[in-house]
């Protein structure tokens, strides 16, 4: 998982913003946590994202940290940018303006999927949203929502999904 700090909002104090999700048994994990931050164009603002390997019953595994400028990150080709992390890997920042405003709010269900774990277990379904942008390499897809994972049932009905209208489309 990873965490996201502002740092310089209005002061030198650090402010967490937020934790994206766990995503297990990966070294390319692919979050779809949005986490909106107030910025104004001028103002110095730092993030700091920090990866953490979470060990149950003993303290998370640090993997690295990056600090972006949200400036330079909004400046960068696709409001994109990657940095190294001194252990291996990079970390990647994507930053856009949010338009729009409200909430949408979805009641979704599967009915006889196909299971896919073999004879003996039940798939563990679970869906995922993504909007379409123009970004540096031409339109790609970004996930924005991934639900609750529904353990062991090819009939599964999820829990509210809801998501703002900004980060699934613009506003459009």
């Amino acid at each position: 998982f990873a965490v996201v700090t502002m740092v310089g909002k209005g002061s030198n104090k650090s402010e967490v913003i937020g934790k994206t999700e766990r995503i297990k048994n990966t070294l390319n994990p692919n979050w779809v946590k949005v986490f909106p931050i107030e910025y104004e164009l001028g103002d110095p603002c730092t993030l700091v994202v920090s990866i953490f390997d979470e060990v149950k019953k003993r303290e998370n595994k640090s993997m690295g940290s990056a600090v972006f400028d949200v400036g330079s990150v909004l400046g960068s080709r696709g409001n994109v940018k990657g940095k190294s992390l001194k252990k291996g890997g990079v970390i990647y920042a994507h930053l856009r303006e949010s338009e729009g405003s409200g909430m949408l709010r979805l009641k979704m269900k599967a009915t006889k999927l196909k299971n896919v774990e073999g004879f003996l277990k039940k798939s563990d379904p679970f869906f995922e949203l993504s909007r379409r942008s123009d970004s540096a390499g031409g339109q790609t897809w970004d996930n924005v929502f991934r639900s609750n994972t529904v353990k062991d049932n090819l009939n599964p009905v999820w829990n509210d999904a809801v998501v703002e209208i900004s980060t699934l489309c613009a506003g459009d």
